[in-house]
């Protein structure tokens, strides 16, 4: 199962919003087949371990870290090829965290008269997919917010100048980031402000995430080069002129969504984004953006890269911004996170929290 989840990782960059899963064959105590999921809509790990056989997997044990698929989706049901295959046993990590499909994989191979067994590194193969887990119980996209801020705390002065606050090794990590990613997400001010492409350079992806710009009052020009991409969303709100809209050609896809507090309304975002099957979403916006889904509890992670540089300044702008009032209606002081990892890029410091 370990090896399982080792090569389980190399679908980093391709699976999602499938889950990353590893799986493999033994035989007589010796592996004859393994296999990991790449590629949406590509063949599964326990399919790709089968065709990795050069000897029969008949009387094989399959070792596969998440419940094998046992309905027709894009591909057929893997609990089909395995019994075709005549394997006898199956351990399984994880149980597949759909409530509908939950544990329907392990019945049928038990009733087809296969041992199976289930839990085996349970914890270290649920890791493996927090955000397809997440999506699959809630329908609801996994949030990373990624910061790039100096050691005070800052994301710009106060003529907002931010380049470059992090190192070259930070920001190449910041793209392998977004390849992990099935949608990008910036506010309008960053839009405005920078004029970033917000895709993927420099990691190698079958398809860029989907780009996802927040604009409650649509001021987002035509010309801005987020829409030199193939797949962007314009999330806004009713006091949004349609004039303006339908200028855009048809394969901007405009949300027009609730508005909470003068803007767009997040948690109606997060609903309208995992309805088009977005599970997984960074968020790059300023501050306020930032503020905003951890204020409003709706952030899963939070990498941050701190770099030893000191901006200082009376004006120069904040990481994570949020009304006073908030902190004021708080008994305990500020948001608490937990540290999940610490590590380096290149001179930067890179944190991994979860709340």
């Amino acid at each position: 199962m370990a090896r399982a989840i080792e090569l389980a990782r190399k679908g980093l960059y391709g699976a999602h919003p499938n889950p990353m899963v590893g799986a493999v064959l033994v035989r007589n105590c010796r592996i004859i087949g393994e296999g990991a999921h790449l590629s949406y809509g590509g063949p599964h790990a326990e399919i790709n371990a089968l065709r990795a056989c050069r000897v029969s997997p008949a009387g094989a044990a399959l070792y596969v870290t998440l419940e094998p698929c046992s309905t027709c989706g894009k591909t057929p049901p893997c609990t089909e090829a395995i019994l075709k295959a005549g394997i006898k046993s199956v351990f399984i990590g994880a149980t597949d965290p759909n409530p509908a499909n939950g544990g329907k994989a392990a019945a049928i191979l038990r009733k087809a008269g296969l041992k199976v067994k289930t839990g085996l590194l349970k914890k270290e193969c649920e890791a493996l997919n927090p955000a397809f887990n997440k999506f699959m119980r809630t329908g609801l996209p996994y949030v990373t917010l990624k910061i790039a801020q100096s050691l005070d705390g800052r994301i710009a002065d106060a003529a907002g100048r931010s380049r470059w606050i992090s190192s070259p090794q930070a920001r190449h990590a910041a793209h392998k980031l977004r390849a992990q990613a099935d949608a990008v997400l910036a506010g309008i001010g960053t839009v405005l402000a920078d004029d970033p492409l917000l895709n993927v350079r420099g990691v190698r992806v079958k398809r860029q995430p989907w780009i996802v710009a927040l604009d409650s009052s649509f001021r987002v020009p035509r010309r801005a080069r987020i829409f030199e991409n193939e797949r962007v969303i314009v999330a806004t709100t009713h006091k949004a002129s349609v004039t303006a809209m339908k200028k855009f050609p048809e394969d901007v896809k405009i949300l027009v969504l609730p508005s909470e507090k003068n803007r767009v309304s997040l948690k109606a975002l997060l609903k309208a984004l995992g309805g088009m099957g977005i599970g997984h979403i960074l968020v790059e916006g300023g501050g306020k953006v930032a503020g905003s889904f951890v204020s409003e509890g709706l952030a899963d992670r939070f990498i941050c890269f701190v770099s030893p540089l000191i901006i200082g300044g009376t004006e120069s702008r904040n990481s994570m911004v949020w009304p006073d009032a908030l902190n004021a209606a708080r008994k305990e002081l500020g948001i608490k996170a937990k540290i999940a990892s610490v590590g380096r890029a290149g001179p930067d410091l890179m944190l991994e929290l979860k709340f």
